[in-house]
């Protein structure tokens, strides 16, 4: 990720602890410490996949499985231009969450200078077994990591913006020459004509994503519930 790239050493010594309350897909959580200060935090050396990719629910149900409602410690490797802390959490059991994810094949390996060799190949390791035994991301024959699903999105909207605006031009070239000359005016007509096909297909287009997108909440929203309900009872279960 482009923010990993942001991270400064200085801030390697600091820990966060604290009840983890909120899951914002699989590598971003919220942090209320003692002081009932609340901390954003994304997890330091992965790239978790993005709504929209296969298994971005599954990484995100997992993440909340681990720590949703639960006491961590959340070892700082770096902030973002923004202030956000990457952070390695550990988790009530003693495991590294980030390292667990990537062991679960439900993110990729993300490195930056912060992290030293042996972190590094244990990493390394995790990604490279759940590889060979297909798990997760690599039970599908094609794998697209998340800068690569987000840069295609992003050429995708690039060139619409492009036809859209080519479109408005061509229309507004084709306004222009009437007023010099009325003969073309069927011409222009017909420009208008396109101009409607293009905004009915437009239209169209979107509300089929925005249903998809709809579909794709709810199913996010029955797996959240019932990620609450499994740490809900979880909770109860433990010895207070």
């Amino acid at each position: 990720m482009a923010w990993l790239s942001l991270v400064a050493p200085v801030w390697a010594n600091d820990t966060i602890q604290g009840q983890i309350v909120k899951v914002a897909g699989g590598d971003t959580v919220t942090l209320i410490d003692a002081q009932q200060r609340e901390h954003q935090l994304r997890l330091a050396f992965i790239d978790a996949p993005v709504p929209g990719q296969p298994f971005a629910d599954e990484a995100q149900s997992a993440l909340s499985a681990m720590v949703l409602g639960r006491q961590v410690t959340a070892q700082v490797r770096g902030r973002d231009q923004d202030g956000i802390a990457a952070v390695e959490v550990v988790e009530p059991h003693g495991h590294v969450v980030n390292l667990e994810l990537v062991r679960r094949g439900l993110a990729w390996c993300d490195y930056f200078d912060a992290q030293n060799q042996p972190d590094r190949e244990q990493y390394q390791a995790a990604l490279s077994g759940a590889q060979q035994a297909r798990q997760g991301l690599w039970s599908q024959d094609r794998v697209e990591a998340p800068r690569d699903f987000r840069a295609r999105v992003s050429q995708h909207l690039r060139w619409w913006l492009y036809a859209v605006a080519g479109l408005a031009g061509y229309t507004l070239l084709g306004l222009v020459f009437s007023v010099y000359d009325k003969r073309i005016s069927a011409w222009i007509q017909r420009q208008d004509q396109i101009t409607k096909e293009s905004a009915e297909a437009y239209r169209k287009a979107r509300m089929q994503a925005e249903a998809e997108q709809a579909e794709r909440d709810r199913t996010r929203e029955i797996a959240n519930r019932e990620m609450d309900r499994l740490a809900a009872e979880r909770r109860r279960r433990e010895p207070t």
